[in-house]
């Protein structure tokens, strides 16, 4: 009887990971297949508008995006109620300042964005979390902040753990490099650099974390490049990431190439190219 119900409950709990992975239905859009698509014309994508960075909750009920040229943007909201999304509005956090690239926890329970919240310079962004209690978002907290006015945070990125990945902007010498905060007993430590092996010189910004830590994903200009910035990879090996690869052609442009994310269910990467959100498959591309 024991050995029965035990695997009744690993069945439910497959039956209810399997749901919360799947769950997000992507506004009904069929697969884009091997194609770069535009991603939800008319729903989030809009031809006189400047939209990206996409945030898709792990239970697929709401999403946030950004509408808006930094340093004047907004952190978009939709939420799927009763299986109908209702219409992309300024998310509640972001009406009384400029905020952008929201990223979700891998719970689900934390939402973190950069913002100009509390700053005399409209240009100087930093790290927030709100949490979220049953239905509710709560207010917004700052988390991450270097003391300096001339380095900037951006695009956060959390692992399964609560470390935070983010940008360390040089705002004086427009230049990136990546960063991390553990999060510990309800504080995140002092941030930390990563080393993600790139030429010296290189500017390094906007990571995306793979949850397990099993790869990073950047956007980079390398020291003596041609184009402007690209995007790359980097896996981890042996607790140490391996040299970033470019991605191919079909993705890097010799236009400014932003940052990319990935979907919840791991199905789906997104990149933000000339004011818009793309999608394309992962099979086939990320390992």
């Amino acid at each position: 009887m024991k050995t029965i119900i035990i695997s009744t409950l690993l069945s439910a709990l497959t039956i209810s990971i399997s749901a919360q992975n799947d769950s997000f239905d992507y506004f009904g859009l069929s697969s884009p297949g091997d194609k770069i698509e535009l991603f939800a014309p008319g729903i989030i994508s809009q031809e006189i508008s400047y939209e990206y960075s996409l945030a898709i909750s792990p239970l697929g009920d709401e999403v946030f995006f950004v509408r808006g040229s930094w340093p004047d943007c907004k952190i978009m909201y939709l939420k799927k109620i009763n299986d109908r999304w209702t219409k992309a509005q300024i998310a509640g956090f972001s009406e009384n300042c400029n905020a952008t690239e929201p990223a979700f926890s891998p719970d689900g329970k934390f939402l973190f964005f950069s913002s100009n919240k509390e700053k005399t310079d409209q240009k100087d962004y930093a790290i927030w979390r709100i949490e979220k209690k049953g239905n509710e978002w709560g207010n917004a907290k700052k988390v991450i902040d270097f003391p300096e006015t001339d380095i900037w945070e951006f695009h956060p990125s959390i692992a399964n753990d609560g470390t935070v990945y983010f940008c360390w902007w040089d705002s004086k010498n427009n230049k990136g490099k990546i960063y991390k905060s553990v999060f510990s007993d309800g504080i995140y430590s002092n941030p930390e650099k990563v080393d993600i092996l790139f030429a010296k010189g290189s500017s390094v910004t906007n990571p995306f974390i793979n949850p397990d830590k099993k790869y990073i994903i950047v956007s980079a200009k390398t020291e003596g490049a041609i184009n402007d910035f690209d995007t790359f990879i980097s896996y981890r090996k042996d607790n140490k990431w391996t040299k970033a690869i470019n991605f191919d052609d079909r993705f890097n442009t010799s236009e400014v190439d932003d940052s990319f994310d990935i979907s919840p269910d791991r199905k789906f990467l997104f990149m933000y190219k000339n004011g818009n959100i793309y999608r394309a498959e992962t099979k086939g591309v990320i390992k």
